[in-house]
């Protein structure tokens, strides 16, 4: 059972006790009301000291309590948290810079440097990777990082973005996003998901290449929201990989939103899961295919801020328990919506049943038709 932390009053009381049971034993000629009078007068210089000491007693009893807090991952504060993860080999995401595909056109032949610098159209800079020889052509894809971490750098796709410093060769002096555009920029991993991956490991002790790795090894690097590890994809030795970016939102509170990862993003995946992967194991990354499924609820009662509340609780549900190639139990998704503030009685005839994804799907919440009571 926990210790009991004493107020600052109860641990007053047990010093002036102690305080009269010492007094007695110097001056047992003294009387009780004497000494009582002498200890716990609010005007007296023993009773100054006494409130003093406690608050300096209370001060410490929370100062040993913190320390306790700080022994377990699921209670530690984050600079502790961060210890903790690091011995069990799993470490805080820093912020991820976004990266992208564009097109550039010029003079045949023209070379593009390691380090161009180009300039989104939110004013962030982002560079080449990769030296490119324009074709033939006159045309050339740059693969391109922003310069910095975290989602400003996230641009659409087919945005112009221009040139730092002019190129000889470049006509016009700027590039093209491709479909893709700029994907994966992401804020510093907060301490909830640091602390949900710490326990999956201490769960979980990595395998050297067991399914449970690569969603561990990809969540290290990159802003994923799940990853599904896949055994055999197209074979015997063929490991495949879906992954599922999370969509930046500036909303702590809302549940994290999945979003289909670009081509850019696989690429980078790839590459960094080819310096962990088992060297017999044949490796593909391929993006999550959304599987949107719409609702129709019946809902009692029938007001505009319980079918928000409805709304919310499925977009909940979906984000913790929706999984790639997982079921979702129509019991559950009943459930949950039973948990909505202000529910009190509901059917839902859609879906009928259980949703069932295939090994590269993830369900995710569409449209609810609310059907009159």
């Amino acid at each position: 059972m926990p210790f009991p932390l004493p107020t600052p009053d109860e641990i007053a009381r047990a010093q002036e006790a102690e305080m009269e049971a010492a007094l007695r034993a110097v001056r047992p000629e003294a009387s009780t009301l004497a000494i009582a009078r002498a200890v716990r007068s609010e005007k007296g210089l023993v009773a100054a000291h006494v409130r003093t000491d406690a608050l300096g007693l209370y001060e410490t009893h929370l100062h040993l309590r913190w320390w306790g807090d700080q022994y377990m991952p699921d209670t530690a504060e984050l600079e502790a948290l961060i210890r903790h993860s690091s011995i069990w080999g799993v470490f805080q995401r820093p912020a991820t810079k976004a990266v992208g595909y564009a097109q550039v056109t010029g003079l045949a032949g023209t070379v593009v440097p390691i380090g161009l610098q180009l300039r989104t159209p939110g004013g962030v800079l982002v560079e080449t990777l990769t030296a490119v020889v324009l074709d033939g052509t006159g045309v050339g894809t740059l693969s391109l990082q922003a310069t910095e971490g975290g989602a400003a750098a996230n641009t659409a796709a087919g945005a112009v973005l221009p040139v730092v410093t002019v190129l000889v060769g470049l006509d016009p002096q700027s590039a093209t996003l491709d479909d893709g555009g700029l994907a994966g920029g992401a804020a510093e991993e907060t301490p909830g998901s640091l602390l949900a991956r710490l326990l999956q490991v201490i769960r979980e002790p990595g395998h050297g290449g067991a399914d449970f790795d690569y969603p561990k090894w990809v969540q290290d690097s990159f802003a994923a929201m799940k990853v599904k590890t896949v055994p055999n994809w197209v074979g015997a030795g063929s490991v495949g990989v879906v992954v599922a970016m999370v969509e930046p939102n500036d909303d702590e509170n809302a549940p994290p939103e999945p979003r289909v990862p670009s081509g850019a993003e696989i690429d980078a995946i790839y590459a960094h899961l080819e310096t962990l992967r088992p060297v017999t194991a044949e490796l593909y990354v391929l993006a999550y295919i959304p599987l949107v499924q719409a609702f129709s609820v019946k809902l009692t009662p029938d007001t505009a801020a319980n079918r928000a509340a409805v709304t919310a609780a499925l977009a909940d549900h979906f984000a913790r328990e929706s999984e790639i190639g997982g079921t979702m139990p129509h019991s559950r998704l009943s459930e949950a919506i039973s948990a909505a503030n202000g529910e009190y009685s509901h059917e839902l005839p859609v879906p009928a049943g259980d949703i069932v994804c295939a090994p590269r799907e993830l369900a995710e919440p569409g449209a609810i038709t609310w059907v009159p009571a």
